[in-house]
């Protein structure tokens, strides 16, 4: 897709003036619940069905991915949307019909967004775009509610919500950085479309090598990956290495940008736990205690079983560009689960708040001590 201020700007005002949102929510309490922001397909699409004909052409199109045909878009969408959409490259012409590449416009978090259809979609193209989901609005439930006058790093930014939520909620400057091109792309005209483009940057970046060495952060987020996934193309050398192939670096890289009195949260999944403890969580405490930040771990039970989070990781390794023998670094990695020093007792999900200003233990919280049998 493209950036043009100008053509954004006339679709949010569009899609503001026909209460797309609005008809959103309105549509969600009729499907099956979904807390991910993407309802199942057949469960939307039912709904869908029973609007009138313009609103169904627009939810047809930017809620489930379809395609539509030429007279349905033009009767939907006046002519000067028409060429926003198109300057945009938010549609495109596919034969008698319009399509989206890939794209969805969805209303989250008081947000409108630009994302990738979710791959549980008919609908998707099966090539990866920035999207959301459930573990994104955990994190955005765990922002302060003020981040007024402060400079902020969103890590793994994707579509961009953390970022776009942090400067909504005052930070006088947001950076996030993202390793997909296509995600920058998409944050960038998010940023455009909920009017804070002038104080929210994104940046490609393996982790933090996109960052100046002088630039300096009052508050970070990073929602790391929810997949387990692993640096490289062969197994890693313990069980630290399982779902840690951007926590590592990011540890390491992340002291020289803090500010004096940093705050920030860590989400991590499906964490190898062993007793209500972590891997992560004791690499994380100790990283950032060396920098004088005290940690709070919140502390869930992942319901996953080592088979479901093996399927995942084999899924990740299949869409490599480099070769590589998927059955062997699978068999690999269960070995070491298998054989872990700590027995594992099950997979936490984890959000870490750490501060330079002080703060407490380790603690767990929602009443739950562990998670299930592996």
């Amino acid at each position: 897709m493209k950036i043009d201020k100008s053509a954004l700007l006339t679709v949010r005002e569009y899609f503001d003036r026909r209460m797309y949102a609005l008809v959103d929510l309105r549509m969600s309490l009729e499907c099956e619940p979904s807390l991910t922001g993407f309802p199942p397909f057949d469960s939307l699409q039912r709904v869908v069905g029973r609007l009138d004909p313009a609103p169904e052409t627009m939810f047809r199109l930017f809620r489930l991915g379809e395609t539509v045909d030429d007279g349905a878009f033009r009767a939907a969408f006046p002519e000067p949307v028409v060429d926003a959409l198109v300057c945009t490259e938010l549609v495109i012409r596919t034969g008698d019909g319009w399509r989206t590449p890939g794209l969805l416009l969805v209303p989250a978090q008081g947000l409108l967004l630009i994302a990738g259809t979710p791959p549980s979609y008919p609908t998707a193209d099966g090539f990866p775009r920035a999207w959301f989901d459930l573990s994104t609005n955990f994190v955005a439930a765990t922002l302060p509610g003020s981040l007024r006058g402060a400079r902020v790093l969103d890590v793994c930014s994707g579509t961009g919500v953390q970022s776009l939520l942090c400067a909504i909620r005052g930070a006088e400057s947001v950076l996030g950085v993202e390793l997909d091109e296509s995600g920058v792309v998409i944050a960038s005209a998010n940023a455009v479309l909920n009017g804070v483009a002038d104080r929210v940057e994104f940046r490609v970046s393996d982790v933090l090598s996109a960052l100046h060495p002088e630039e300096t952060f009052d508050f970070v987020v990073a929602n790391l990956p929810y997949a387990p996934v692993i640096g490289g193309t062969v197994a890693p050398d313990s069980v630290t290495g399982i779902g840690n192939a951007v926590l590592w670096p990011l540890l390491e890289q992340l002291p020289a940008h803090l500010s004096e009195a940093a705050t920030g949260i860590l989400a991590t999944w499906r964490s190898i736990g062993h007793g209500g403890d972590s891997y992560q969580l004791r690499a994380i405490t100790e990283s950032l205690a060396a920098v004088g930040a005290a940690v709070t771990a919140y502390l869930d039970p992942a319901f996953d079983t080592v088979d479901g989070v093996l399927r995942m990781l084999h899924k990740d390794l299949s869409r490599r560009d480099t070769p590589v023998d998927v059955d062997a670094v699978v068999a690999s990695v269960r070995r070491l689960v298998e054989r872990a020093e700590l027995p594992m007792d099950g997979f936490y999900n984890q959000l870490i708040h750490f501060s330079r200003a002080g703060g407490t233990a380790p603690a767990a919280v929602f009443g739950l001590a562990r998670p299930g049998t592996a």
